[in-house]
């Protein structure tokens, strides 16, 4: 690793990756509208109403909490009638489900010991895969049905679908008499972005469940949960534009292996790109409590002086920044990496001693 990003920081110039203004993921409101005009005025601001994973919800209710809004449209509406689709999108012709689809319910096929079952999509089991050869990879690794559909889709082609008893057969016996996931997803709700997030966590049991009918209002003074409103009920939107999530990683490590760490558990040691970035991470901080210094993605060429974004097979010399007092640190008295603190609320950017054990901030693209 160490000979990686030595040479990165020699060859930036070669290696530039161009990436969008805004990259990370940032949250706002708009005001109490039906959602209809919420959804609008989300797209006016070049957004749209929020897609919610499980994995941001706590730091979604801190947002919402601090700002007394209570109850906000979010960018999930039942759209379809008892829908079935393969992940893949090929027809679903081959059927050897036996689930019944509940109001509001979102279940997800898997192999179970060489039989089709239902599970909820939240439940973390091994999935298998296919590639452009038609080949079934099974992937021992747990991960709920969404995670698992994006490793397929980064890594290979995606969840394996099936269509036909020849593929089930050749499906059956790649298993292993293991239990994993297939492609197959029952669903009549959809994320206003097309996304896909397993959150389906309603204020109401099944058995008392009205028609749950249009799109969905969370209710923050009632354990966060989903509950259905009319679309002409009236709150505030929540909007989100970027594709990327922050990850806070609260184990202090040396900038070398937060590096690795992040590489190698998400996606890279976090970047800033853009005002709206910085924005990003400005939010973030204010709604966790941490108040760092926590690495960035930032380091310094030696040789050169000037700093750069790294990762494992690219890097960007820093456009965008926020450094302390206003100045890039510069040779021969500056260390070597970057971070960000919170101190007196101005979120700058400082050098650090790489050697330094601090927490950090990874990235990780979302599906």
């Amino acid at each position: 690793m160490e000979i990686t990003i030595v040479f990165l920081l020699l060859c930036s110039a070669c290696f530039y990756l161009a990436l969008p203004s805004s990259h990370l993921r940032v949250f706002f409101l708009v005001e109490n509208k039906n959602r209809t005009d919420a959804l609008q005025l989300c797209k006016d601001k070049n957004s749209t109403l929020t897609t919610v994973y499980k994995e941001d919800f706590h730091f979604i209710g801190k947002l919402l909490m601090q700002k007394k809004k209570y109850r906000v449209w979010i960018g999930l509406s039942r759209t379809r009638d008892k829908v079935t689709t393969w992940s893949d999108g090929v027809p679903f012709t081959f059927n050897a489900s036996v689930v019944t689809l509940g109001i509001g319910d979102q279940i997800c096929e898997a192999m179970d010991k060489n039989t089709w079952k239902g599970f909820s999509c939240s439940d973390r089991i091994p999935f298998m895969c296919y590639n452009k050869a038609d080949e079934y990879i099974l992937i021992e690794k747990k991960k709920n049905w969404c995670q698992a559909q994006k490793y397929c889709r980064t890594h290979y082609t995606d969840l394996v679908s099936i269509s036909n008893q020849t593929q089930n057969q050749e499906v059956i016996q790649m298993g292993k008499n293991r239990t994993f996931w297939i492609g197959l997803l029952h669903d009549e709700w959809e994320w206003e972005d097309k996304k896909c997030s397993t959150l389906r966590d309603w204020l109401l049991p099944p058995s008392s469940r009205p028609s749950l009918n249009g799109s969905i209002l969370v209710s923050l003074q009632k354990n966060s949960k989903l509950q259905p409103n009319r679309m002409s009920s009236t709150a505030n939107g929540l909007c989100s534009k970027g594709n990327t999530r922050i990850r806070m990683i609260n184990q202090t490590l040396t900038w070398e292996k937060a590096f690795d760490y992040c590489t190698e558990n998400h996606k890279v040691l976090l970047w800033i790109n853009s005002p709206s970035d910085q924005e990003a991470v400005e939010q973030w901080l204010n709604h966790t409590g941490v108040s760092g210094p926590l690495w960035l993605g930032l380091r310094q060429s030696r040789l050169f002086g000037f700093w750069i974004w790294a990762n494992e097979s690219s890097s960007k010399v820093v456009e965008y920044n926020k450094w302390k007092d206003g100045t890039a640190p510069e040779l021969p008295l500056s260390h070597h990496c970057g971070a960000i603190a919170k101190e007196d609320d101005d979120y700058m950017w400082s050098d650090k001693d790489c050697r330094l054990q601090l927490p950090f901030l990874c990235e990780e693209d979302m599906n």
